[in-house]
């Protein structure tokens, strides 16, 4: 009983601990809390529960010629059932996400977050399983320190990409691109996945193949939140430094809310914590505001320019009680460099 217990805490704390962590990297839109836990849940549950139930069937129809139990079989159903299964039921939870949430998602870094999410989830009941089948506390500690720290990133990877092939269909100009980068993204997810799987079924020395995979990997996600985070705080400081030229807030509360630093806790906090909580909301709202002018470069219609209006009023309204504005540190007329060079004054393109 010990044991299964403690597999549920090193299965699901883990998982949470790296979701909290992409969370807080989404600095200037973050995703909505609940449906951010709609998807872990989708992974932990739904995924899971169809993709065992369907690699089930799909084993038991498995061909004649690898029917018995040999590395044959369990190379079959590591490399082919289960990435193809796990990945299209995962995937359809995204799906689900870019269909009936279509509003809230802003970026390639959205498309990244709610299939890591997923991924997340499906990883979080995936390890209890494999913790709670131990037969002591040495060998789970030790399938404790793989799964979750040497592959702990794995599903969250697989389904990412996922995630960000739909994000760049979804932003792309052309219509077979559209199409295509959804499918791209589907297969790489299956590809990855099955390649690692192929590695950690046949054991030895090919482990090191797969922490080699999975680092890669890690280091593909690295790269991608961080060029998805350099074009976002290019977006704020390009619709926002508009509204500092028509007077809606001043340059350094600009600079501020496109900075990804001074959006941090120990940035506000130490403004202190009346002043965080007013400059919270401020700095929130005026990225919120490029956001919606980002959106508006997309789909120009009346909704999206009325919601411009209301936020900008919103804006101007918290950038007069700004209480570095009341204080005197920031003052009305005061000159400082633009937030973006003047010769650049539309927002990066979007990959085709």
């Amino acid at each position: 009983m010990t044991l299964f217990l403690a597999s549920i805490v090193l299965g699901i704390v883990p998982m949470v601990i790296y979701a909290l962590i992409l969370w807080r990297i989404d600095r200037w839109e973050k995703e909505p809390l609940p449906l951010l836990f709609a998807a872990f849940l989708w992974g932990a549950i739904p995924s899971i529960v169809f993709a065992f139930v369907t690699q089930g069937i799909l084993g038991f129809l498995k061909p004649t010629a690898i029917a018995e139990v040999t590395l044959t079989s369990q190379l079959y159903e590591a490399s082919l059932l289960a990435p193809v299964t796990e990945e299209l039921i995962k995937g359809f939870g995204v799906l689900l996400i870019f269909l009936l949430f279509h509003r809230e998602v802003d970026s390639v870094l959205d498309g990244l977050i709610y299939g890591s999410m997923v991924g997340f989830g499906f990883a979080a009941v995936e390890n209890i399983l494999y913790f709670s089948g131990q037969p002591n506390a040495i060998s789970l500690i030790v399938l404790f320190f793989l799964r979750a720290f040497i592959f702990g990133m794995l599903h969250a990877l697989f389904t990412g990409l996922f995630g960000v092939g739909l994000a760049l269909g979804k932003f792309s100009r052309h219509l077979p691109m559209k199409l295509l980068w959804p499918v791209l993204g589907l297969g790489a997810g299956m590809a990855t996945h099955a390649l690692h799987n192929y590695f950690a079924t046949l054991g030895g020395a090919h482990i090191l193949l797969a922490i080699l995979g999975v680092s890669f990997g890690v280091i593909w996600f690295i790269v991608t939140v961080a060029i998805c985070l350099y074009h976002e705080n290019r977006w704020v400081r390009i619709h926002l430094s508009e509204e500092v030229e028509n007077g809606t807030l001043f340059a350094e509360q600009a600079i501020d809310a496109a900075s990804f630093w001074q959006r941090g806790p120990v940035s506000m906090l130490s403004k202190g914590v009346s002043a965080a909580w007013k400059r919270r909301t401020l700095l929130q709202t005026a990225a919120e505001l490029a956001y919606q002018k980002q959106k508006a470069t997309r789909t120009p219609t009346a909704e999206e320019h009325s919601r411009i209006a209301v936020l900008r009023e919103q804006v101007r309204t918290l950038s007069q009680t700004d209480p570095l504005v009341l204080s005197g540190r920031i003052r009305p007329g005061k000159h400082l460099p633009p937030p973006l060079p003047p010769t650049r004054r539309t927002p990066p393109p979007l990959p085709a």
